[in-house]
């Protein structure tokens, strides 16, 4: 594997999104879409992947990769079958026909509007209305469909249809056209059904979700678990999708970007900083002080900058002190501001974002110079809602005092605080695990730094030291009764 594509997988947002797996020339090998890429496109680079025959084939192809991070799973959904039927990949063996989306269709212009599932919006007839979604999942949408019928009925009969028809008998059908209904009521109805596709069903979700823990207590397990997965379907169908089935890659790219820019324009007027450009996130990931890393990530007009992201490992301590860590880590490298030895560390942050609050501000704000913003992130006391995660509390450095800050669009530093979390995170075990691999081989004589790294570099893993042949370990170690003696210890462990 390439160092570019190594680093870039080593920096993979738990986020979902569109992955691409590009060949040497440049070549769309594979689109794939994830609730949480990082997670999934590092799972290919893992032999337990191999036993799928087409992705043995073409992981040895594999030089670069592309991703588009997305808002939701829905999203991600949508973006990989418009990219799949574009490309049309050699490894994509779905979604290259050209089956359709669901979309709900709602008549709106019409005296009394009726609603329907439809597969295809090219049809002159639905521009008398509007269309939601598209929709990946048919059969949520069909469930949902029923179940909005139930809540509010509407008329899919004739407009000649004397009698009223079967769905009135069952209460899923007003009958307008045979007088039961007046126009103002049906369109009661409509205009609610228009509410809920648009996203307003925050009362329905609450009340259904106080059913299900009813039916819980009193032990009525299938009701809730129906209850359950209404509640999962209408959260699906309620998703925003920004991404138009009929819009290309690019304009959808252009789309978040404009989003991002308006989100740290808005940082800028709250904070009063003119000309921010460069946002600066860190984060100590450590187990009791053994293997301890700090993650500097980077944020430059409110877009994330992988390529400069940062990792420190920590030199001063060997115990749990996160403060001391983050000065360490702050020390060592605002002092590269101004030189050239380093394309990202050399330049210098507007804002200093830390993980923490008063206690890590308070060690580290002598430190920072006075036109650098030193801002500290951490869960506040309070609860966003009953039973979910705690309010993230802002803390921000004036005029050498430490005061709590409310911001009114703390997304894009809330982000950053999570990215920084991540990539800390992915670094430490990436190295507890060489280590522990290291330490198991160091208790074998005859086994030098060069020896061990030869092993790990052929066979990856001590597992699979475990299963190789003696001969098969002798073409690293090149000593027969030093590769005997790496077989017989290892297969006591």
């Amino acid at each position: 594997m390439n160092e570019m594509l190594q680093n870039k997988l080593d920096s993979l947002p738990q986020v979902p999104g569109v992955y691409k797996f590009l060949n040497e020339k440049g070549e769309i090998l594979y689109i794939g879409k994830a609730v949480r890429i990082g997670s999934r496109v590092n799972s290919y680079f893992k032999e337990e992947m191999y036993d799928r025959p087409r992705v043995r084939q073409m992981m040895p192809l594999v030089r670069d990769l592309e991703i588009v991070e997305t808002n939701n799973e829905v999203e991600a959904l949508v973006l990989e079958s418009a990219l799949i039927k574009k490309y049309k990949p050699k490894y994509n063996s779905d979604l290259k026909d050209d089956k359709s989306y669901a979309w709900i269709y709602v008549s709106t212009k019409e005296d009394f509007p009726t609603v329907k599932i439809v597969r295809s919006t090219d049809r002159k007839e639905y521009k008398k209305g509007r269309l939601f979604g598209p929709y990946p999942s048919g059969l949520a949408v069909k469930r949902v469909f029923t179940y909005l019928r139930k809540l509010y009925p509407f008329c899919t009969c004739s407009k000649n249809q004397k009698e009223p028809c079967l769905n009135f008998h069952l209460g899923l059908c007003p009958g307008p056209y045979q007088g039961k209904i007046s126009k103002e009521d049906y369109r009661v109805n409509i205009n609610e059904i228009v509410k809920f596709l648009n996203g307003r069903k925050k009362g329905q979700l609450k009340e259904m979700r106080k059913e299900m823990k009813q039916y819980s207590k009193e032990k009525k397990y299938e009701k809730a678990a129906e209850v359950r997965d209404r509640v999962k379907d209408l959260e699906y169908l309620g998703q925003n999708i920004e991404f138009n089935y009929h819009q290309n890659e690019s304009n959808y790219k252009a789309r978040r970007v404009i989003s991002r820019n308006e989100s740290f324009e808005e940082l800028a007027m709250e904070l009063d900083i003119d000309n921010l450009n460069r946002i600066e996130c860190y984060d100590i990931s450590n187990m009791q002080g053994k293997h301890a890393y700090g993650s500097m990530v980077v944020s430059v007009e409110g877009n994330l900058s992988r390529s400069q992201y940062r990792i420190f490992k920590i030199r001063g301590k060997d115990t749990p002190d996160d403060p001391a860590m983050l000065k360490e880590v702050l020390q060592r490298r605002l002092r590269h501001i101004g030189k050239d030895e380093d394309e990202s560390l050399c330049s210098k942050p507007d804002i200093v974002l830390l993980d923490g609050a008063k206690s890590q501000l308070g060690v580290v704000k002598k430190y920072i110079d006075d036109d650098i913003v030193l801002m500290g992130i951490s869960k506040g006391k309070y609860l966003k809602r009953a039973g979910l995660k705690k309010r993230d509390e802002f803390w921000i450095v004036r005029d050498g005092e430490i005061y709590s800050i409310d911001l009114v669009n703390p997304a894009l530093l809330i982000d950053l605080r999570d990215e920084a979390h991540r990539f800390a995170i992915t670094h430490y075990r990436k190295r507890a695990i060489k280590e522990g691999k290291r330490s198991v081989l160091e208790k074998i004589p005859g086994i030098g730094e060069k020896r061990r790294g030869g092993l790990i570099k052929k066979f990856k893993n001590i597992e699979n030291i475990k299963k190789a042949s003696v001969e098969e370990i002798d073409e690293v170690i090149k000593n027969k009764k030093v590769s005997e003696s790496v077989k017989n210890l290892l297969q006591d462990i």
